[in-house]
């Protein structure tokens, strides 16, 4: 097991070298001269073209490429042009509450789906079977800053006022207060993960009690519990832990509308703001913060799939 995790490992660095890069070139293509936008409108081009040595930007592209990764590498990431902070502070000062309400709204996502989409599966075609999935496609096409609308509506204006329509509360005021805060931001950014995701659960779930050992030891008389819970579930793992992983950078994306909704100064609102001040080295980092997100989590991925899987890691 322990020469499969390091042979993914592995195939993790040549693409992190590519998003390095993509990154980088972010420099490249976006419109403008970076030391113009820092010296300012009025500024002499004597004093653009020494922002610009500042910056290193006189300096061969595959240097300025080596200074970015290695500063990278070391926990720089810049400083912003529109705050004039440093960008891993900002990214610091970020990140956390967009990770907590996307954590929470995978921890609804698997809750729910793993339960709801076996049950499905072993109630074939039944009246429940077809309501989940009328449901999941409701949920399906309804995008998350329509259902986060309707949330805020029903749960925190007109309707029951349980929770607070805008704002985000930390950790660090108590699991009670940051729950009433994350819950419905949470639950939109949910939605279409664990639409998607039951259905994924629900159709592994088929697949795999179909399967010829399956069948076996059910002639055996082994228990539906037991058929389901311990043999058909492992197998119909595989596929829903993929889907699961590839349902990471969704969350990443829709936290982008849900927290413009819920007034949520998060990560993904940090790299709306970069655009629109055209912050280049903020781009940057939340492009590169979010690129090593996404590879950790298919790099988790790929590891259980040997743990699910022994002839996987056998290979």
């Amino acid at each position: 097991m322990l020469r499969f995790m390091v042979s993914r490992l592995l195939t993790l660095l040549p693409m992190l070298l590519i998003l390095t890069i993509i990154v980088f070139l972010l420099v490249e293509i976006a419109p403008g001269d970076p030391a113009a936008i820092i010296s300012g409108a009025d500024a002499s081009p004597e004093a653009v073209e020494a922002v610009r040595q500042r910056l290193g930007l006189d300096q061969p592209v595959w240097q300025q490429y080596v200074t970015y990764v290695w500063n990278a590498l070391h926990g720089d990431l810049g400083v912003s042009f529109a705050t004039n902070e440093p960008v891993t502070d900002i990214i610091a000062r970020r990140l956390p509450r967009t990770l907590s309400i996307g954590l929470f709204a995978m921890l609804i996502v698997v809750i729910l789906s793993i339960p709801l989409g076996i049950l499905a599966a072993v109630k074939r075609d039944s009246v429940f079977d077809r309501l989940l999935t009328g449901t999941s496609v409701f949920l399906l096409a309804v995008p998350p800053f329509v259902l986060a609308a309707i949330l805020v509506k029903w749960f925190a204006l007109d309707g029951l006022q349980l929770f607070p329509p805008t704002g985000y509360a930390p950790l660090s005021d108590g699991v009670s207060e940051w729950l009433k805060f994350a819950t419905l931001p949470a639950i939109a950014i949910a939605s279409i993960s664990l639409a998607e995701l039951v259905r994924q659960a629900r159709g592994g779930m088929i697949d795999a009690l179909e399967q010829d050992y399956i069948r076996t030891a059910r002639t055996k008389g082994l228990s539906k519990t037991m058929l389901v819970g311990k043999h058909a579930a492992k197998n119909a793992a595989v596929p829903y832990i993929t889907v699961l992983g590839l349902n990471v950078g969704r969350v990443v994306g829709a936290a982008v509308i849900v927290e413009a909704i819920f007034n949520i100064q998060g990560f993904g609102q940090l790299g709306v703001t970069a655009v629109i001040n055209r912050d280049i080295p903020t781009m940057q980092g939340v492009v590169l913060v979010s690129g090593v997100i996404v590879l950790f989590v298919t790099l988790l991925v790929d590891i259980s799939y040997g743990y699910l899987n022994p002839r996987i890691r056998n290979r």
